[in-house]
């Protein structure tokens, strides 16, 4: 089951050079079957205001029809689309855009850059898929929704550090559909949300350099079933189809507000020595840690209750700079605000 571990964070407000990107309209779309001849679809907004930088899409990546007994096609890394806003400018998905090397049926929710200083988001919107496979093989969306994204002005960079040493023993997932067999590993999880939906951006780097694997989870983490609630992931062995170096695993992901993430940072094969890392997630809005006030005042050890015993375990680690007294998030620094957070989480008690 899930180990949580409390890190610290760093939150850095970026410069308009590099915008994130947030979610201003959605659109239910209606499911579609993508042959070598492509397809397309189209719609309408009005928001009376704004100005459209960004496209994104979430949904079902499926294959209606596929080759089974190879898994060569459809490649979902091939997949792409074209945007055409209102005012006739287009932005195209980069190559590839998302992916997975199988022909399973996964998530998706990814989003692009490309419309300029931007588009008027009132009137007909037009979209041109591209399946990037030959006949007689069929790429799908299925449960689609497309989004409208617009720059908020500055990135949010969340950046922590961590080591994949951490007493959490799991067999990870092997790409979307299936685990590997390199295991058990240990793994760090940070469990956050976000405060505004849009397009976020995923690295993690591992010191050594070794090979190692990061992924997120929604809804839900569970290390015993670590196909449930798989979103997205990130190849760190050297070998991505985004041209990440050994060591790195990065992907993108569209995030939503309410929801919860889990991210998840694993140690590649049992036979892969332990290092420290550092993860970064870059987007328009913050990252927010859980609120667990059982876990973050139950210090002495935790035990499930809350008494004496753990005021004092907190005024020694607070007083010797210890990173347990740090309970305030954003993480990073111990000061007053910790004294509050910790008063307050002791008063609520241990649910």
């Amino acid at each position: 089951m899930l180990a949580r571990a409390f890190v610290s964070l760093a939150v850095i407000t970026g410069a308009p050079a590099s915008a994130g990107l947030k979610i201003v309209a959605s659109i239910q779309a209606p499911n579609v079957d993508v042959p070598s001849a492509g397809a397309s679809d189209a719609f309408q907004v009005t928001l009376g205001s704004g100005s459209i930088q960004g496209f994104a899409i979430t949904g079902l990546w499926t294959a209606p029809v596929a080759d089974q007994s190879d898994g060569i096609a459809p490649w979902s890394l091939d997949f792409g689309v074209t945007v055409t806003a209102p005012d006739g400018s287009t932005a195209t998905t980069p190559s590839p855009w998302f992916g997975d090397f199988t022909i399973a049926d996964y998530p998706i929710a990814d989003g692009f850059a490309g419309f300029g200083a931007g588009a008027s988001p009132d009137g007909a919107w037009s979209i041109e898929f591209d399946s990037g496979n030959g006949a007689p093989w069929v790429a799908g969306l299925r449960n689609v929704t497309y989004h409208l994204l617009e720059e908020t002005g500055s990135d949010v960079t969340t950046t922590y550090t961590g080591n994949t040493q951490q007493g959490n023993s799991w067999s990870r997932p092997f790409f979307i559909e299936g685990v590997s067999g390199l295991g058990p590993v240990d793994y760090h999880v940070l469990e956050f949300t976000v405060t505004e939906s849009g397009v976020y951006a995923f690295e993690s780097v591992l010191l050594s350099g070794g090979e190692h694997w990061s992924c997120l989870y929604i809804d839900s983490f569970d290390d015993t079933q670590p196909l449930v609630n798989l979103h997205d992931y990130g190849l760190g062995n050297g070998f991505s189809p985004f041209n990440t170096p050994r060591g790195t695993s990065s992907f993108d992901q569209v995030l939503f507000e309410g929801t919860t993430y889990y991210w998840v940072t694993s140690q590649w094969s049992s036979f892969a020595s332990f290092s420290d890392f550092t993860n970064t997630i870059v987007g328009p809005g913050e990252i927010v840690g859980p609120s667990d006030p059982c876990n973050a005042a139950d210090l002495a050890p935790p035990s499930g209750f809350l008494d004496l015993s753990d005021v004092n375990a907190f005024i020694t680690a607070f007083l010797a700079g210890d990173p347990s007294a740090d309970i305030a998030f954003p993480f990073g620094f111990i000061d007053l605000s910790d004294v509050d957070a910790f008063i307050a989480d002791f008063l609520a008690g241990c649910p």
